[in-house]
């Protein structure tokens, strides 16, 4: 009788326990490629060159040119690669006579890409950056002056071909920096090409 009660309680209690637990999805995709070759479309270390035009604002003053954005980088999960960047440009401006001056701005930073999808990202960064202004002092001489400060940069892109670890893309980004003078930003429209 003692038994029979037990094994009504047993099967009582069993019939009645929690269902287990949802398995994690992260986990369950680590296990299927486990002892396999990686499937995923980004890993380990990550460089991207990026070149393209620019405009320059600030301090009053306006200028078009060209924009670079080199980035070094980690994959620290599926979605997200930390880096390591520099960017800048050159612009220029026209002074009177017709004479046309190069301004030089370089920016180095830390920072996060994030992949919002397997094409597109978008990525923010913070460091310090650099700003070399050439006015004219004579018709014949002109002066540097360099300023610096805080800098912060956002960007976003979209990864239009890729061919085994190398994708091409597209992407925009601005850099501002607050100096002495106020703020300065720069934008980029460039094509950058990355690998994985």
């Amino acid at each position: 009788m003692k038994l029979a009660a037990v094994l009504v309680v047993v099967l009582i209690g069993a019939a009645h326990a929690d269902p287990p637990p949802k398995p994690d999805p992260l986990a369950e995709d680590q296990a299927r490629e486990a002892n396999l070759e990686s499937i995923a479309p980004r890993e380990g270390v990550t460089f991207s060159g990026a070149i393209g035009g620019s405009l320059f604002l600030g301090s009053g003053a306006v200028g078009k040119g060209g924009a670079i954005s080199l980035r070094l980088g980690h994959v620290a999960t599926p979605n997200v690669v930390l880096t390591f960047e520099l960017a800048g440009g050159a612009f220029l401006h026209s002074v009177g006579g017709g004479k046309t001056l190069q301004d030089g701005d370089g920016n180095l930073l830390a920072g996060a890409q994030y992949y919002a999808n397997p094409s597109l990202w978008i990525r923010g960064a913070g460091g310090f950056g650099i700003y070399t202004k050439n006015e004219e002092v004579t018709p014949n001489m002109s002066k540097a002056t360099t300023r610096w400060g805080p800098a912060a940069a956002f960007g976003a892109g979209i990864d239009l071909v890729r061919k085994r670890f190398w994708v091409l893309g597209i992407e925009v980004f601005t850099v501002a920096k607050v100096h002495r003078d106020g703020v300065l930003a720069i934008t980029g429209l460039c094509l950058g090409l990355s690998h994985y």
